[in-house]
């Protein structure tokens, strides 16, 4: 009788654990879950299943759920990437996280305005230079069939 308690109630929780994990896939919401929290259901399944069975040392044949540690590179939020820096030819600077960026022209959104900007006026190779030291692989398109975005 009781090996079919245990039973019971490991199919259960397996179930219940299985339709939380394919919510988790289907409705992409892995990202925001943490991993603490599936980690805490198969740890109350490890318990559960002690529990019922006795003395905690189960049989050989008791389910046991195998428990993911988070790293230190699980926890870390990610770094927002800095905006690209655009150098003109006359010399002025600016920055800014959404542009489009193609062979013959920059458009780019600065708060609420739009500013579109001949590539011929750009200072390609310091613009280049300047996001790379910031991290960014900016890449100029060579042909009107390449485009460069950001949002």
């Amino acid at each position: 009788m009781k090996a079919k308690i245990v039973a019971v109630m490991a199919v259960v929780l397996g179930l219940a654990l299985g339709a939380y994990a394919q919510n988790m896939v289907e409705y992409s919401t892995a990202a925001t879950h943490s991993a603490g929290s599936v980690a805490a259901a198969g740890s109350a399944l490890n318990k559960a299943t002690k529990r019922i069975s006795g003395s905690g040392g189960g049989s050989s044949n008791s389910p046991k759920l195998w428990e993911a540690k988070p790293t230190a590179a699980d926890q870390k939020p990610a770094k927002p990437t800095p905006p690209a820096v655009f150098i003109l030819a006359n010399g002025e600077r600016f920055e800014s996280s959404s542009y489009v960026l193609t062979a013959d022209s920059l458009n780019v959104q600065q708060g609420t305005t739009q500013r579109s900007i001949p590539v011929a006026q750009l200072n390609l190779p310091a613009t280049v230079a300047a996001n790379h030291e910031r991290g960014i692989n900016l890449q100029v398109p060579k042909n009107s069939t390449q485009i460069m975005l950001s949002f």
